[in-house]
């Protein structure tokens, strides 16, 4: 018998296996191809690799509709069947169709089990469902992007069918431990596009938040291994180690850090202090600082994103009907796909036309103007709050 007690955190991973493919495979293979090719131009894999965020945000967007209708079960267990065809396919004929084809599908059978646990993780311990959540995708995402750094220095197609290979053990790992459906209130299409709306106008204050989040982190994606190399004059070796210290400062944190967020009221403050942080951090970078102040720096940073996380999505669901969950997370995680995919194109910009330090600096305003737009709307709450209660 299926145990429902341990159900969430026995499903945290299907989702670390289906991360790490991700990152061993989007983050890490692709970009490998400029100094290992096969034949796809670099054109054509900048290309796939936005395809692929382009995919996850379409997903996030439909998936909790399609999720209400279809029922999670059958939508988890195709979207594993896409997502391991996609990536047999694409082992088997390695060509530019293939692999467009590979990360799209890649892109949109990854976000069903996100829209699943996000649902899941309900009740008085959101935050630390929450922060296990982003642990799951920080371990599978980074452990992915590592293994793969290594291994691709062998066999580069031979290694390829290890992403399949994973990507079936998460299926019956899934098929395991998966004990129903998730429970939501099923409407007709004319309503449920009546309570999008509803749902966006009434969390119009979280908006502005996920979208600048999304473009402040995308900008670094394309510049941040230059603006380590050629600014700050790290090697290779230093930039992976500082890259390994700050997921384990963020890794370490998130757990105890997520039980401390379940324990604050207001958590707008917490994602305020978060937003200042970042900005502040971005810009002690953009001096070139010694390697000591940088892996100070990196600590500080993984340590504070793992109290921003949990608060953060916290503040988020709060917005949310309950019944709507899976829609709610779905429009909300689309949003942040946009932002994501703005971002790597206006970072890259703005590093052709001035140099990586603008764009570093550049994304250090947008958090910095994200914490003062929450700051502002925080004073407006508690003196409407105070309104009320007088």
């Amino acid at each position: 018998m299926k145990s429902i007690k341990y159900e969430f955190y026995l499903l945290i991973i299907p989702l670390i296996l289906v991360e790490f493919v991700r990152g061993a495979y989007i983050i890490s293979y692709l970009p490998s191809l400029s100094i290992n090719p096969i034949g796809i131009s670099l054109a054509i894999v900048g290309l796939a690799i936005s395809i692929h965020f382009i995919g996850d945000t379409f997903a996030n967007f439909v998936m909790g509709y399609v999720i209400e209708n279809m029922g999670s079960n059958k939508v988890l267990h195709l979207s594993f069947f896409i997502l391991t065809t996609s990536l047999i396919m694409f082992t088997l004929w390695p060509n530019s169709f293939t692999l467009i084809v590979s990360t799209l599908f890649s892109g949109v059978a990854v976000c069903p089990i996100w829209i699943y646990l996000l649902t899941k993780a309900a009740g008085h311990k959101r935050g630390q469902r929450i922060s296990l959540v982003y642990l799951g995708w920080l371990l599978g995402l980074g452990s992915g992007y590592v293994v793969m750094n290594y291994l691709i220095q062998f066999d580069i197609k031979g290694i390829l069918w290890l992403l399949p290979s994973l990507t079936l053990l998460a299926w019956v790992l899934y098929a395991l431990v998966n004990t129903g459906n998730i429970c939501v209130e099923k409407v007709d299409i004319r309503k449920q596009w009546d309570i999008t709306k509803e749902l966006v106008k009434n969390s119009k204050v979280v908006v502005p938040g996920i979208l600048f989040q999304g473009i402040g982190m995308g900008m670094l994606i394309p510049i941040l291994p230059v603006f380590a190399m050629k600014d700050l004059h790290l090697s290779t070796n230093q930039y992976t180690l500082l890259i390994l210290i700050g997921g384990v400062s963020l890794v370490v944190a998130l757990i105890p850090l997520g039980k401390l967020v379940d324990n604050v009221n207001n958590k707008i403050i917490l994602c305020i202090i978060g937003f200042l942080i970042f900005a502040t951090a971005l810009f002690a970078l953009g001096t070139k600082p010694s390697l000591a102040i940088i892996i100070t720096v990196v600590i500080v940073l993984g340590v504070f994103y793992a109290l921003f996380l949990p608060a953060w999505n916290s503040f988020i669901a709060g917005y949310i009907p309950e019944s709507l969950k899976a829609v709610g997370w779905g429009i909300f995680s689309s949003l942040q796909g946009l932002g994501v995919m703005i971002g790597p194109a206006i970072g890259s910009v703005i590093a052709d036309s001035y140099q990586t330090l603008a764009t570093i600096q550049g994304s250090a305003v947008i958090f910095g103007i994200t914490a003062v737009f929450y700051f502002f709307y925080a004073i407006s709450k508690q003196r409407k709050d105070l309104k009320t209660n007088a």
